[in-house]
């Protein structure tokens, strides 16, 4: 009940003549009492109140950093999935990548023995010729500068001397080891038994200019020429191999692009081979 009705109850109470002085004085204390209790009680609400907002506030940020830390478990597994499946391919792809180069070695060390061993063919008359020639200038000519000697050999592989223009690029190797073109010596080599037809040759000396100069300019031609040497020899398995490290090391070089075409030529031609032959049915 208000305590301004009970304060106007009592007035009329007390100018009926029901209350008397004193205990008018009581109740007047009485009330005063109440006012207090009244505006500690209210306090203390307003107090639980505040509480109550803050434990409530306290209650939704907790329950949304719940939801969060659930959200980012989640996501957390989302990606331990994902890194075990790339994990799962990188080894895939590096057992295999290791397996390829392993035949891929395995193939150029049996050329080595192959070469180590050969049948001694007649020499041919040019090289006849050559050896004699060589002999001959031996005594007058002494160490030749070797950008003579480079410029000769190139001379010789546009005459299609190979023997001749293979002869003065290995004695540039041979004696002048800090000439500026001796990397390219090392590819024309190569190159001229490539021209030769040589590959099993070919493939060595690219392979050699190759962990020589793996970063020249010409090591994508190298390896791609290299490729093309095994698919010469009948060899296509080896010889996709190669093409896929071309493809590999110099993914962005026009040799990679021409890779990717013999791939796709190799895979074509064995399809065509495993193909079944349609048969005929008798009706």
């Amino acid at each position: 009940m208000n305590i301004k009705v009970i304060l106007g109850g009592l007035l009329f109470l007390f100018l009926s003549g029901c209350v008397t002085t004193g205990e008018m004085e009581q109740i007047r204390s009485d009330i005063a009492k109440l006012y207090v209790e009244n505006s500690q009680l209210r306090q203390e609400v307003k107090e639980l109140k505040i509480r109550m907002d803050k434990m409530e506030s306290d209650l939704n940020t907790a329950t949304a950093l719940k939801e969060g830390q659930l959200t980012l478990l989640a996501q957390t597994q989302d990606y331990i999935k994902e890194l075990q499946i790339l994990k799962g391919r990188f080894e895939e792809n590096s057992f295999n990548n290791d397996k390829k180069f392993k035949e891929l070695n395995d193939k150029i060390l049996e050329l080595q023995k192959k070469i180590a061993q050969p049948s001694q063919p007649l020499p041919s008359k040019e090289a006849i010729l050559s050896k004699e020639l060589e002999q001959k200038k031996d005594s007058s000519e002494g160490m030749k500068n070797a950008k003579e000697l480079y410029d000769e050999a190139h001379l010789a592989i546009k005459e299609k001397k190979y023997n001749v223009a293979r002869a003065k690029l290995e004695e540039i190797i041979k004696n002048h080891p800090n000439f500026e073109l001796l990397p390219n010596s090392y590819f024309w080599v190569a190159e001229t038994y490539y021209n030769e037809k040589n590959f099993e040759e070919a493939i060595l000396s690219y392979e050699e200019f190759l962990k020589r100069y793996p970063k020249h300019e010409k090591a994508p031609g190298a390896l791609l020429k290299e490729g093309m040497a095994f698919l010469e020899l009948k060899d296509k398995k080896t010889a996709k191999v190669v093409f896929e490290r071309v493809i590999e090391k110099y993914p962005k070089s026009p040799e990679a692009e021409i890779a990717q075409k013999k791939i796709a030529e190799i895979l074509k031609s064995q399809n065509t081979t495993t193909k079944p032959k349609k048969t005929k049915s008798n009706r």
